[in-house]
Order: C-alpha cells, then structure tokens, then sequence
C-alpha cells in the first residue's frame, strides 16, 4: 500500500520538498506525492523588483513547475479546507470552480501569504499597489510609465508633481529593493522625457523604525539609508501610513504627501496573513520553513 504524502503550495518551502521527495521516489515506489498550487509555476519573490525596474523579463523569474517534477503528481488548484481527522483536503478548480477530495498520509502546509493584510487602512486597499506577484511587478513598471508619460504631456490639465510623487511603506528588504528599483528605472528614463527633470521627481521611504533594513543591524542600515539619501531617496522614518485619502498619503507623524489618488501611486510592501487556518495544534516547523502533520 502506498503512502500519500500532500502538499500544498509551490513556494520556496513546498517546491523544495517536492524535490526531495522527486529523487527518493526514484528508489521508493510506495510513495505516492501530489503538490497543490493555485500557479503552474514557481516565482522567485526576491527579484520582483528587478521586474519592475525593467531589469528582467518576466519570464526569467519563473520556473514552470510541470517541468521541474517528474515523479511529483501537481495539480493546479486551490486549497479551500483540510479535514484533519479524516486526513483530506479540499482543493477547487476549473471554470466551474468544482471541488474534489484528496486523502493523504502526512500533510505538508507551505502555502506562504495569500491574502494581502491592509490592516484597515482607509483608503490603501482601493488605491494603493502591493508588490508580491508577477503582475503586481508590471503593473507598477506600467504604472511608472504612464505616470511619465501623462506628465511630460503639454496638454496635461492636472499638477504634474502629484503624478511624479512614488511613495513605499515599508523599509524592510522588499520595500527598499523596490524603492532602489523605482529610483533606477525613472532616473534611466527622463532622459527620453524631455520636459522633465530629475528635481520634478519625489521618491518617498515610509518606515516604522530608526533605520531601514533592520534585519541587518544598525550600521548597515544606516550605510544603506544614506545611499538611498545621496540618491535622492527621502526617507520617512519612525513614521507609518495612516491612511490614502483623496490625493493624500497620511503619516502617522500628522504630515501628508499629496499624490494623484486615482493613479494609485503608493507601493505597499506589507505583511499577508494566511487564507484560513487549520483548527489543530498538531502544527510543527520542518526543514524549509512550512509547517507539516504528521499522521497519528
């Protein structure tokens, strides 16, 4: 009888032990493995920003998952409920969005951030752009063009520096990758705008703490403040978004950035939070990161 082993997402963690689990089933015929994502392909998040900025094409921060599996069954699909004591999951596809049953042995829960938390923001969640997809990437590579392109335009009928104003909260990794990105894409670009100039440009950090890039220290992140300073970058630190309302970007520190609200110029790098929760305490961290069940 063969063991069922389930995964579900096809991030860092659920790809990497489908892996595994691709080479042992090479010498372990009993193992019967299926992994579960709404994508057919894996995204490499960290280089997002490099989609935006026009550094990469799309293509070259994907890898097909089919094609990296050769004993892994994978099913495109989502994930909608787990029955832990009948050890089985509810996955839903298709156009009619239909449901099946699939019983496993030991579970494997790696399905990273899905819903995007705004933690009740007024105003982010309707105007506001987030960066953890492909097409959130170039949407804001769009964006940042047609932002460009409405501006350098002589019969504009709006103030051009609302649609020359970029504001990202969040200074951790992603947020300050994006910003760097956004600076190096419109600092490459004016020069085909003629009527514009580096000085028209406002570039926004919003940041909770002293520094950005807390996961690296004090002195590293300092050192990397002050790049992004000399280049042009203002940084908000101590200070949080409040709110998006109208044209306006509200700090926690009472001061507001006036951008073009229905052009949806903020970038959001934010936390996620998950799509349900699993009612058990039977929850442990494995090798990669996800969490996993093991069968009792």
């Amino acid at each position: 009888m063969s063991t069922k082993v389930l995964i579900l997402g096809a991030g860092f963690g659920g790809l990497a032990a489908a892996l595994e689990f691709d080479k042992a089933m090479k010498s372990r015929p009993d193992l019967e493995v299926t992994l579960i994502d709404r994508e057919n392909h894996f995204l490499f998040t960290p280089m997002l920003h490099e989609v935006a900025a026009g550094e990469l094409e799309p293509t070259s921060i994907v890898i097909p998952i089919r094609k990296a599996l050769k004993r892994v069954k994978f099913y495109s699909c989502d994930a909608t409920r787990i029955d832990l004591e009948k050890r089985q999951a509810v996955v839903c596809h298709g156009y009619h969005y239909h449901g099946h049953d699939l019983r496993y042995d030991h579970l494997l829960v790696g399905m990273g951030s899905i819903i995007t938390s705004f933690f009740g923001l007024p105003g982010v969640e309707s105007q506001a752009l987030t960066m953890k997809s492909l097409a959130d990437a170039v949407r804001l590579r769009n964006r940042m063009i047609s932002n460009l392109e409405e501006a350098e335009s002589e019969c504009s009928t709006v103030d051009k520096q609302p649609l020359l104003t970029f504001v990202v909260a969040g200074g951790g990794f992603a947020g300050v990758e994006t910003m760097a990105g956004m600076r190096d894409f419109i600092h490459a670009a004016l020069p085909h705008f003629p009527s514009l100039s580096w000085r028209q440009i406002r570039l926004v950090l919003v940041h909770p703490g002293k520094t950005i890039l807390t996961e690296l220290g004090v002195e590293l992140g300092t050192y990397a403040q002050e790049k992004l300073a000399a280049r042009g970058v203002e940084i908000r630190s101590e200070s949080r978004v409040a709110a998006f309302e109208g044209a306006d970007v509200c700090l926690t520190d009472g001061t507001c950035i006036v951008c073009l609200g229905n052009c949806r110029e903020v970038v959001l790098v934010l936390f996620f939070q998950f799509m349900f929760s699993i009612p058990d305490q039977r929850l442990s961290t494995g090798r990669y990161g996800f969490s996993f069940f093991e069968a009792r």
